[in-house]
């Protein structure tokens, strides 16, 4: 009798197990977050696609960035930014040497290397050469601040050029004469009173050829002009038929001499 007794009471205390159920409209909103977090995700992963620019030995590029801005690259260089430019920031990586027009009014605009060493600009013209340890800018319009981590941030200016040297930041100041863009970017070479050396000089790094002299000191002799980067033999009959000068060629036609 106690034994019914007690299962009497048990049995009614004991609740029954609660079986909970979603309802029609709560799956739909899981559904729906589903596709959204789907979406999200390849969203980001689209976002941060990233477009790479690359040029070979005496190869050069004219690139239109998403915001209007134009890089020139010039041989064995490359940048690359992602998909999101100018969303979250405009921000390109670089190595090498480039020439960019930035198109202002559009937000800072960042370039850095792989040594995370940076130019910030709003709007301007300057050249950019990182290549190893090498590193220069040079500004031809407008202004922009060199970031280097563990050195101090330096401004540059239209006529003025930022080097690093031993791990020092070197500040100088270019004159309206000397303030010249790279032939790579305008397609012709442009001379004022420069010496013979000099010259001879820019259009052996353009054309990957040694040029030399023989029977005169090509320091003492100037020369001044324009002159399209066409054929390497046509810039060098200009400068002979001009300094009243003769050269030959060797048999591969990489020494030029002067005589």
């Amino acid at each position: 009798a106690w034994d019914m007794l007690m299962q009497t009471i048990e049995g009614k205390h004991a609740e029954p197990a609660r079986v909970v159920t979603f309802q029609p409209h709560y799956k739909w909103l899981l559904a729906a977050a589903s596709v959204i977090i789907l979406m999200l995700v390849g969203s980001l992963f689209i976002l941060n696609t990233e477009y790479r620019f690359e040029t070979l030995q005496a190869q050069t590029l004219e690139h239109t960035l998403p915001d209007g801005s134009v890089v020139h690259l010039n041989a064995r260089s490359w940048i690359s930014y992602k998909k999101s430019f100018g969303w979250f920031g405009r921000n390109v990586r670089m190595e090498g040497e480039a020439y960019f027009k930035v198109k202002s009014g559009k937000g800072k605009f960042v370039v850095a290397d792989n040594q995370n060493q940076k130019v910030v600009v709003t709007g301007t013209e300057f050249s950019l050469v990182t290549r190893g340890d090498s590193f220069e800018v040079q500004c031809f319009e407008g202004s922009v601040n060199v970031l280097i981590s563990g050195l101090k941030s330096v401004g540059v200016k239209k006529g003025e050029s930022v080097t690093k040297t031993n791990g020092v930041l070197i500040h100088s100041k270019q004159s309206d004469k000397e303030l010249t863009k790279p032939v790579w970017v305008t397609h012709e070479f442009e001379f004022a009173e420069e010496p013979l050396s000099q010259v001879f000089q820019q259009i052996s790094n353009f054309y990957n050829i040694q040029i030399s002299s023989e029977g005169f000191d090509p320091a003492s002799r100037y020369f001044s002009g324009t002159i399209p980067a066409g054929k390497a033999t046509d810039v060098l009959d200009v400068i002979s038929i001009s300094m009243s000068l003769s050269y030959t060629v060797n048999a591969d036609s990489t020494v030029y001499t002067f005589r």
